[in-house]
């Protein structure tokens, strides 16, 4: 394991372009497995959760959130693939309270139209203000710049690091997971899939890149049946923008659950959540 792994300068203090902005470093930390000098290794980056506000590349659980006890860590699902030769990447990105510069190149083809359910429970737990789904759109805009950044380094930097870059997957819970949709599919950041554990894209989003006229990577959703209200009709939505677009997706649930499930929670494909991820990995690895 490798801790802090420099990707990119990116401002913070944007105050609405007002400043005064400063430049902070954005770092991953990579699990590698023991390659023993053989062949390149598949990749996984994976971006942590907690609604753009909380959360880091070391712990995005959250034991008192849900009802059925903590939900299983980015970090520990990159401890768990590298141990099966899969190198991980866990990607830290701005959040909210670092008030970060959306950038130039929106992605959000409608930021009044952010889910804002928990996001303003989250606040109201931190103990912050309220803010507009366009403020909150820009701190978005800005994790998805990040996720994508990484994701391109780490592709770059693949000789370094011992991994087969046509074979590198992005992925992410929640938050991560919405970050990791929008690189592939809207920052168009080459894979070889996608695993989005309770996130989509907003419908106007996936009818925007979701399109037959492109390629798009394979795509595993996972969702809880008591998951958050916009997840559990996103699924659905983005799962159907992908196959009008002629696009490889598919479609898992996680029963009785809600958003904050383990990764030993079985689904309904008889497979517990971890196992249904390795399962895909293997298809796409392999193909």
């Amino acid at each position: 394991m490798e801790r802090d792994i420099p990707y990119a300068e990116a401002a913070i203090g944007y105050a609405g372009g007002a400043g005064p902005m400063r430049m902070v470093t954005l770092t991953f930390d990579a699990y590698l497995p023991d390659s023993g000098g053989h062949a390149s290794a598949p990749a996984l980056v994976l971006a942590f959760g907690g609604a753009f506000h909380r959360g880091s590349k070391e712990d995005d659980t959250f034991p008192s959130a849900g009802a059925y006890g903590p939900n299983t860590a980015i970090a520990e699902y990159c401890r768990c693939f590298a141990a099966e030769g899969i190198a991980c990447f866990s990607v830290r990105y701005r959040l909210a309270p670092d008030d970060p510069d959306p950038g130039t190149t929106p992605l959000l083809t409608h930021p009044e139209g952010v889910p804002m359910g928990r996001i303003d429970q989250v606040r109201q737990i931190m103990g912050l203000p309220s803010i507009t789904p366009v403020e909150m759109a820009g701190v978005m805009e800005a994790a998805m710049d990040d996720v994508a950044a990484a994701a391109r380094a780490i592709r770059a930097r693949a000789e370094e690091f011992g991994i087969d870059p046509e074979r590198l997957v992005l992925g992410g819970w929640s938050a991560g997971a919405r970050c990791a949709l929008y690189a592939a599919y809207a920052e168009r950041v080459p894979c070889a899939g996608v695993v989005a554990l309770s996130g989509v894209m907003q419908p106007e989003d996936v009818r925007a890149y979701l399109t037959p006229d492109r390629h798009h990577p394979p795509l595993l959703l996972v969702a809880a049946e008591n998951d958050l209200g916009y997840v559990v009709t996103g699924v659905e939505q983005t799962a159907q923008g992908m196959r009008a677009a002629g696009g490889d997706v598919r479609v898992v649930r996680v029963p009785v659950r809600d958003h904050w499930y383990a990764a030993d929670a079985p689904t309904d494909t008889g497979e517990t959540v971890y196992a249904s991820i390795r399962s895909a990995l293997s298809r796409w690895i392999a193909a």
